[in-house]
């Protein structure tokens, strides 16, 4: 069976198919997929025989109707048997009605947005958790007629480690390395900025080196001018997305925002601290497998956004309360738990 996956964005979810469609194709040997999606995120899959990348050129060959009429065309001849939308946007939406209407089966997600205004009504201290977003996924290719026969998700592996890596990780020697990506998507996720600093500086005195992860003028102004030392490791902007997702793999701990950076580095199987505020992993998008390193705060406005986007003043103070009541000590005291643990 040949199947097209569909997931155009954003980083954090199209990281979170990865684990499932690899644990699709151990689990199915007749089955061949063909991932659809940016081309920037192609070093999110592990390249096997069975799956192939398709990268899509949304801003200018495959932009607007015509330009994924043109997609539908190219990607036609590969006859697919079936099509998995993991999406569930207006593109994704076009899309697969040109296969449908070609008489191509179709299985589309269920986001479950009425559960999540639900739990945006109520709040996470009076509502069960929805299912995980690697479950949700899961689903969608059930629907489609695959039997999923395990929950115990095939890491990817994935990363390069060219002349360049091999060089950083020679520094590395006996130290224990903790990364931080300390920024988000959106900016009510961050950890208040002098928080930030002050674990930065407790880290150093326990002999640990800090490993800053980000990308963008913004984000390096900020790391180098408020929380850079002489004895980090700036990775900003220094190294391939490829390249980057090796050296996660070597780290200790992964310090993250409810961001990409934190399901990169669940995923590829390094342990996580993540710090939550505005949003809540009970919504389903908590790192994989790492339940043990989430640190927040029980507050019956939580949560009060799905993504991080604010809508009110009451959201804003919400948000701003969630991140400020968690101090440095919890992070740190997670940081502990987690090195003092066996993998």
């Amino acid at each position: 069976m040949k199947i097209l996956v569909i997931r155009f964005s954003a980083m954090g979810d199209v990281t979170m198919a990865s684990p499932v469609i690899k644990t699709l194709l151990r689990d199915h040997s007749s089955v061949e997929v063909h991932l659809l999606s940016r081309p920037f995120f192609e070093p999110l899959f592990e390249k096997g025989d069975r799956f192939r990348f398709i990268g899509a050129d949304l801003k200018s060959r495959h932009k607007g109707v015509m330009g994924l009429r043109r997609l539908y065309r190219e990607l036609r001849p590969n006859q697919y048997d079936v099509v998995v939308d993991l999406h569930d946007s207006l593109r994704s939406k076009v899309l697969r009605t040109f296969f449908r209407l070609a008489g191509v089966p179709v299985s589309k997600i269920d986001k479950g947005r009425k559960e999540k205004k639900r739990l945006l009504k109520y709040g996470a201290l009076k509502s069960k958790p929805l299912i995980h977003s690697t479950e949700r996924y899961a689903r969608v290719f059930q629907k489609a007629g695959m039997k999923w026969k395990s929950e115990d998700w095939a890491l990817p592996e994935w990363g390069v480690a060219t002349d360049r890596v091999k060089t950083l990780l020679a520094e590395k020697e006996n130290r224990t390395w903790v990364g931080i990506a300390p920024f988000a998507a959106h900016p009510s996720k961050e950890w208040p900025f002098d928080k930030m600093r002050e674990l930065a500086m407790k880290l150093r005195l326990k002999g640990y080196i800090i490993l800053w992860f980000g990308a963008g003028k913004r984000e390096l102004e900020v790391i180098n001018q408020k929380w850079l030392s002489e004895e980090d490791i700036l990775l900003v902007d220094q190294f391939k997305l490829e390249e980057e997702l090796y050296i996660m793999k070597q780290i200790e701990v992964m310090v993250c925002m409810d961001s990409a950076n934190m399901h990169m580095a669940a995923v590829g199987g390094t342990r996580v601290v993540s710090i939550w505020g505005p949003t809540h992993p009970h919504v389903g998008f908590g790192p994989l497998g790492n339940e043990e390193g989430m640190v927040q705060i029980d507050l019956s406005c939580r949560p009060c956004s799905i993504y991080g986007k604010l809508k009110s003043k009451s959201d804003q103070h919400c948000a701003r309360k969630s991140m400020e009541l968690i101090q440095v000590k919890y992070v740190v005291d997670k940081i502990d738990q987690l090195l003092s643990s066996p993998n």
